[in-house]
């Protein structure tokens, strides 16, 4: 069941990700337009990082007409963090009940990649919990925040 922040997103908002091999790629994140022109994203980022659920950004329309952030104008408060599952490990289903019952908001890209959003008096459970099945070797995992609070 969505959440009453993802049912109120109007817009896709581009992010383009770190160039590799000369080649630059983008993240489209669901967005809602707020009254001040800027824009709440309302998804899971999966490959930006220092992005999270419910962060208000700026942007733009890119030539091309679709709306490319250009600056993170307030954090929103959540954490984000990257699952990579592999064979033997922590199934899907597994990780969405285990971290869906710690209160995460759970975006998937493929059977073997999800995002988990937490708010942060949960992102320390969340951490801890991950790296024990880290440890395990049931998945691996990165935070999207690289930079200090």
């Amino acid at each position: 069941m969505p959440i009453p922040e993802t049912e109120l997103a109007d817009v896709t908002v581009w992010l383009a990700l770190p160039v590799e091999d000369g080649t630059q790629t983008w993240e489209g994140l669901r967005a809602a337009t707020q009254p001040n022109g800027s824009y709440k994203i309302c998804a899971v980022p999966l490959f930006a990082y220092d992005l999270n659920f419910g962060d208000r950004v700026a942007a733009v329309a890119s030539l091309e007409g679709p709306l490319v952030a250009t600056e993170i104008l307030e954090d929103g408060g959540h954490f984000t963090f990257r699952v990579a599952l592999h064979d033997g490990g922590a199934s899907l289903p597994q990780v969405v009940a285990q971290f869906g019952a710690m209160g995460c908001l759970i975006e998937g890209w493929t059977d073997s990649l999800v995002g988990l959003s937490c708010e942060p008096a949960e992102a320390q459970s969340v951490a801890d919990a991950l790296t024990n099945q880290e440890h395990a070797g049931r998945l691996d995992y990165e935070t999207g925040r690289q930079r200090a609070v």
